[in-house]
């Protein structure tokens, strides 16, 4: 029996963790193997690139980024956001992606957080994007009432480059984990780091974070009515370690048990039902996509947004803060 062949474009990589777990759980089921493009019988891509244009076969779109799908491109799609009633419409959030190769939130019994309580760094920060208008926003009203430590590209405070990310988060009480925009499902590393390494997420992203995680181990931006009502919060917290020592207790998965999309059922069972069933690419209609473009009242005000996104970085940099 020949092997089923797959091919990876567009962002995606047979070498990356995510990508080699697709192939590695396929094969559990299937003879399948890595092809080049032009030999694959399935094609499997992501937003940076187009060249999944010009492939004939079975197309599955994965992005982890702030995507609707379009299947007028692709016979399967995995996104954070899935469309109700479409069965080619497959929930991953991005967190899932990421998360079997970075560790595991379930806790252990006996977890004791008293260390991570007594932490003496205050709040991090790390951001390379300087493309989110309230994520910029808060940042500059919270450090101007207790200071962060930014050692990303972006606000950055150290004055040098970050090495690892996940061994400089150990040094906080808490971390500005703010998505870079806001949509159901969109949850991505940003919120799972912290909480790996025993850390209060300030969390702002998708409204229905909480399906997946357990509100009372983050403090959530958008609970509070504004900025300011976040920031007390924020602060009163940080004065009192019985609160810090509940939130860092408070299990990050309802129940302590990981929700179905880290299954490894989940991710592959899709594929394997779009390949038993014979399907045949239908014709394929191709239109301009840009990143989040969704979460933006239109293209200039996606642009706008970001221009003074980056000016903002640009003005930190010149030491206007």
């Amino acid at each position: 029996m020949r092997p089923f062949r797959i091919a990876f474009a567009d962002g995606l990589s047979a070498e990356k963790p995510f990508e080699s777990r697709i192939l590695r759980l396929m094969s559990h089921h299937i003879p399948a193997v890595t092809a080049d493009f032009d030999e694959a019988d399935l094609l499997v891509y992501s937003d940076f690139g187009r060249r999944h244009q010009g492939f004939k076969g079975l197309k599955v779109y994965v992005t982890g980024e702030n995507m609707v799908p379009d299947f007028a491109e692709c016979d399967l799609a995995y996104a954070p956001m899935a469309l109700a009633g479409n069965p080619r419409s497959i929930r991953l959030p991005y967190y899932a992606q990421v998360l079997p190769h970075l560790g595991s939130l379930v806790r252990a019994d006996g977890y004791d957080p008293s260390e991570s309580a007594a932490r003496t760094g205050f709040c991090s920060f790390v951001a390379s994007n300087p493309r989110g208008a309230d994520r910029n926003r808060f940042f500059k009203m919270l450090h101007k009432r207790k200071p962060l430590v930014s050692a990303g590209r972006h606000f950055n405070t150290t004055g040098a480059p970050l090495a690892d990310k996940l061994t400089f988060l150990r040094d906080f009480r808490f971390n500005l984990a703010f998505e870079n925009s806001s949509s159901p499902g969109y949850v991505t590393e940003k919120l799972v780091e912290p909480l790996l390494m025993g850390v209060i997420p300030i969390y702002w992203g998708a409204e229905d974070v909480g399906d997946d995680f357990n509100p009372a181990c983050m403090i959530d931006v958008r609970k509070f009515p504004c900025f300011e009502d976040a920031i007390d919060h924020i602060l009163a917290v940080d004065e009192d370690p019985a609160r810090r020592i509940a939130h860092l207790r408070a299990t990050p998965f309802h129940g302590n048990r990981e929700p179905a999309c880290l299954g490894d059922d989940y991710l592959v069972r899709p594929i394997l039902d779009l390949i038993a069933s014979d399907a045949r690419p239908g014709e394929r209609h191709y239109s301009p996509r840009r990143l989040r473009a969704h979460t933006y009242e239109s293209k200039l005000h996606q642009t706008m947004s970001s221009l003074g996104c980056r000016l903002e970085g640009m003005l930190w940099k010149l030491g206007w803060r």
